[in-house]
């Protein structure tokens, strides 16, 4: 969700970031749509698929091992939203880049899953955290301090009620955290110069 949440906020606080000249409130509303449709439903209902076949136990992938096809699935999604936004769809580049992003994050994931459970809840807001403050840093965006500090204060929220849920250690929650910050802020930041 947090690619939805990211393309809403950037849509809400500066719409000329991502939306083409000229778009209602309407078309936003039908992008965002999409990005939820590829980004979140679409990965959404293949864990349900996997579930029903029997390929993981549980739609909570407690199993590290569990968690790396849902991964690559995604990462794949991603992946094709990311084109057919830039290249099909045509939209202002941020959108590509965001996209882009997310989808490294996620493949990150699929890589240190392979060896290690890091925690994909603190990554995704930590990206989301990280992507906001490079856009900030490069285009002014009216209010984003409150939001930032409200994204803030939800991290720790999710950080601990991961914890309290004994679904991670506290160094898979905090490592999750610092390199979706770290990997957003920089691949943005790298972009952009």
């Amino acid at each position: 969700m947090m690619s939805t949440y990211l393309f809403s906020i950037i849509v809400w606080l500066s719409p000329y970031n991502v939306l083409p000249v000229g778009f209602s409130t309407t078309g936003s509303a039908v992008l965002i749509a999409l990005v939820w449709i590829t980004t979140f439903l679409i990965p959404a209902l293949s864990l349900f698929v996997l579930k029903m076949s029997g390929n993981i136990t549980s739609l909570t992938l407690k199993n590290r091992e569990e968690r790396i096809t849902p991964i690559i699935y995604t990462t794949v999604m991603y992946g094709v939203t990311t084109y057919l936004f830039g290249v099909k769809v045509e939209l202002g580049p941020l959108i590509s880049v965001l996209l882009g992003i997310s989808t490294l994050l996620i493949g990150l994931t699929g890589l240190i899953t392979l060896f290690w459970k890091i925690s994909i809840h603190t990554l995704a807001l930590g990206g989301l955290i990280g992507m906001l403050m490079a856009i900030n840093q490069n285009t002014s965006i009216p209010n984003i301090t409150v939001m930032l500090s409200a994204l803030f204060v939800l991290s720790g929220v999710v950080a601990s009620a991961r914890l309290k849920l004994n679904a991670h250690s506290p160094v898979q929650v905090y490592s999750g955290f610092v390199l979706g910050v770290f990997v957003s802020f920089a691949s943005y930041t790298l972009y952009i110069s």
